[in-house]
């Protein structure tokens, strides 16, 4: 799921304390230095895997998420595609991070793991993991030479000019230059509502209040009954700093720099922000948002949207609402959701959105554990390959896709199965499933679309991104205490916020907001936005 991309909650500081020693107990043979010898000469013109297929392995491939559940190797279109191309087996387990410290603590890991990468542990990939360019030279240099992107393996290479990993979804900037990035931010509202309401501009704070209230007087009632929610946003964890779409996804739509003068700018105190929160406070005051969304999780959110609960939504990840659109147009065609223009700043700017990072989202790792480093190699070299790529995206030519003008094109039944049965597809395809080290530019560059339920959201965005690589990873380092001080401000941060926006009067709010920014300070604020600065100047260095 490009991501396919489910949100998860970053965990940054919650594998460190148990793995920062343990990670360098693993008792392997088959570590850097001593690696078992190539079966023939590689040749980085050539991927390994089309000279090795007769030599057959099974692999066990950890994914630190535990929603990550496939059916079988081999049972879906894309790992039978795969095992039929390398001759080999994966077994892919799901986890989350107290199997992963637990694996790590004992040091005894599968062949490859991913994990996201801002969790602790992969700051010490050197413990556990053997170097992908060790590995590319000795069996597969063709990972180094084609397959891998040249700017993402720069940006991930060690002070040590070790590459330990290799992310999913990297976005560099050669693919903003070609235009093959999308966003995920979008701010959605019911077609039939908004066009029995005249189409307002809700990009105002005036507009979006009155259209809000418009709304309800016009559909007072979902089919189902229930009353209508004239506006609600991504989901809070409100217990662990989860913004949802209030913070940074609100701040683009108000296009509220990063930086300034090549220093992180506080977002937070920005006049243009502030007003806005105002408006949701506003917004509450009369009914338009419920208390509903300070208690509702994502999936409960995302389930009423399919019985057409929200007028309004604003959301932080365009990619995730494919299923629950598609069961919201079953329901009912006529209340599909459309993106509008939504809020934007007093300059009434367009809104500015990232299109993915140089970091991508996940990171995966070759262990030091494993007894198949070269078919290991060569798997990894095969999903990131523009081959590997086109099949985890796109199945096997001329039975589920066809190319038309040097463009993949899905066949008629597999398109329509994907538009009507999202999790059918999943089942028997697998395609888009399997994105461990995905490279989504190349894929939208091959004719890569989103389902028909999102399409014209993501169109709406498709002018509105880019790059954003130089505050890419500026946050303290996970599990140290500046980490710790950082997490307990955003949790602050969230609550604070719904403060904000139940407080009955601006003035009230006003001084709430002020008291927070103010009280940042009792946790290391001041050395938190040095570390911020040092790293945006290690960043804009690094890209140079």
């Amino acid at each position: 799921m490009k991501m396919k991309k489910v949100l998860v909650a970053l965990a940054a500081g919650l594998v460190c304390a148990m793995t920062l020693t343990a990670c360098g107990n693993s008792n392997s043979s088959s570590n850097a230095d001593s690696l078992p010898k190539a079966r023939f000469t590689p040749d980085k013109k050539v991927p390994s895997w089309q000279k090795d297929t007769k030599h057959s392995a099974s692999l066990t491939w950890y994914v630190n998420f535990d929603w990550y559940k496939r059916a079988g190797w081999g049972k879906d279109t894309v790992s039978a595609q795969i095992k039929k191309d390398m001759n080999i087996d994966v077994k892919f387990v799901a986890g989350n991070d107290d199997k992963l410290n637990t694996m790590m603590a004992s040091g005894k890991l599968p062949d490859l793991v991913t994990f996201d990468r801002q969790l602790a542990v992969a700051q010490n990939a050197k413990k556990f993991a053997l170097p992908l360019n060790t590995l590319s030279k000795k069996y597969d240099p063709y990972f180094l030479a084609t397959a891998a992107k040249p700017q993402t393996v720069k940006w991930y290479t060690q002070p040590d000019g070790n590459l330990y990993t290799y992310p999913s979804f990297s976005t560099n900037e050669d693919d903003y230059k070609d235009g093959n990035v999308v966003a995920d931010q979008v701010f959605i509202v019911r077609k039939d509502i908004y066009e029995k309401i005249g189409k307002p501009n809700m990009s105002t704070p005036e507009g979006f209040l009155k259209a809000l209230q418009e709304a309800k007087k016009a559909a007072p009632k979902t089919d189902n009954g229930t009353a209508l929610v004239p506006f609600a946003s991504t989901a809070l964890d409100i217990q662990n700093g989860g913004d949802g779409a209030l913070g940074g996804t609100l701040q683009d739509f108000l296009r509220i720099p990063l930086t300034k003068d090549g220093k992180w700018y506080d977002r937070d105190a920005d006049p243009e922000y502030l007003t806005w929160l105002d408006t949701f406070r506003q917004a509450y005051s009369e009914g338009l948002i419920t208390n509903a969304q300070f208690a509702d999780n994502d999936n409960t959110m995302k389930e009423k949207m399919t019985q057409g609960t929200y007028f309004a939504y604003l959301h932080s990840n365009t990619k995730g609402l494919n299923e629950y659109m598609a069961d919201n147009n079953r329901r009912n065609p006529k209340q599909t959701y459309i993106a509008v223009d939504g809020p934007k700043n007093s300059k009434g700017q367009e809104p500015q959105f990232t299109g993915g990072s140089i970091s991508g989202w996940t990171n995966t790792f070759i262990t030091k554990n494993t007894k198949e480093p070269q078919k290991a190699m060569e798997l990894l070299t095969y999903m990131a390959s523009k081959h590997g790529t086109m099949v985890t995206t796109f199945g096997v030519k001329d039975k589920t896709y066809t190319m038309k003008d040097g463009q993949a094109v899905l066949t008629p039944d597999v398109e329509a199965l994907r538009n009507k049965d999202a999790a059918t597809y999943d089942k028997k395809h697998g395609m888009g499933s399997y994105w461990e080290v995905a490279d989504d530019p190349y894929a939208i560059s091959m004719g890569e679309k989103p389902a028909a339920t999102i399409s014209q959201m993501v169109e709406w965005a498709s002018n509105k991104v880019a790059p954003r690589f130089e505050v890419e990873n500026i946050d303290p380092t996970p599990g140290t205490a500046l980490a710790r001080n950082l997490t307990a401000i955003n949790t602050d941060r969230v609550q604070t916020l719904v403060k904000v926006i139940k407080t009955g009067s601006k003035s009230e709010a006003d001084k709430i907001w002020k008291d927070f920014l103010a009280r940042r300070k009792n946790n290391n604020w001041d050395e938190i936005v040095k570390t911020r600065n040092e790293q945006v100047a290690k960043n804009i260095k690094k890209l140079k």
